[in-house]
């Protein structure tokens, strides 16, 4: 059996959990508590494997046709697709947890640890705060020498030199930390330290 959009927005639960097929191993779920969720059944080196996409409408009857597929490709390749997927997940959890604003968080936190003076975890604050204005969304090991020194311009610009040196001690002290927690590599503030007055 077939499945389409109007016969799965007519389902309607029963006592017990129930599923309907779709072609090519995918499955919609439906339980008896009225969700509905996708699976897809496959096997890969004569192990049979169930790969949870996700709850519908949330994951659409399209988008669902076309995660099967995809899945099909990974698995003609020798590929599994729960481990791809969460392969992919693990991969979006670090991207996430590695941007600079979040490093930064946790360095602050550091400083809070340490048991550093009110008014230093202040002025880090403040610090940081325009560094994550320009780029405390991208991942850290994606923030470059030279938009650190765009930032630090900014500030130059304004007269604030003092603030500028502290602005990129500061961001360094980040990357630093973002080092020995894991988090980056390098510390691109290195190479600016005499770029700024």
């Amino acid at each position: 059996m077939s499945l389409s959009d109007a016969k799965i927005r007519a389902l309607k639960p029963k006592e017990k959990d129930f599923k309907i097929a779709d072609a090519g191993g995918l499955v919609l779920l439906m339980e008896a508590s009225g969700s509905k969720s996708w699976r897809m059944k496959y096997r890969l080196n004569g192990k049979e494997g169930l790969l949870v996409i996700g709850d519908y409408p949330a994951i659409s009857f399209a988008q669902a046709r076309a995660t099967r597929d995809a899945s099909k490709v990974e698995l003609a390749a020798g590929r599994d697709t729960n481990a791809v997927k969460q392969e992919r997940k693990r991969i979006k959890q670090a991207v996430d947890a590695g941007t600079f604003e979040k490093r930064a968080k946790a360095y602050e936190a550091k400083t809070v640890r340490e048991g550093k003076a009110k008014a230093t975890q202040s002025k880090t604050e403040w610090l940081l705060g325009m560094a994550v204005a320009d780029f405390g969304r991208k991942p850290i090991s994606q923030v470059t020498s030279p938009m650190i020194l765009a930032c630090l311009r900014k500030v130059e610009a304004k007269g604030h030199y003092e603030t500028a040196k502290r602005l990129r001690a500061v961001i360094g002290a980040v990357f630093r930390y973002a080092i020995a927690t894991g988090n980056a590599e390098t510390d691109p503030t290195y190479a600016r330290r005499d770029a700024i007055i």
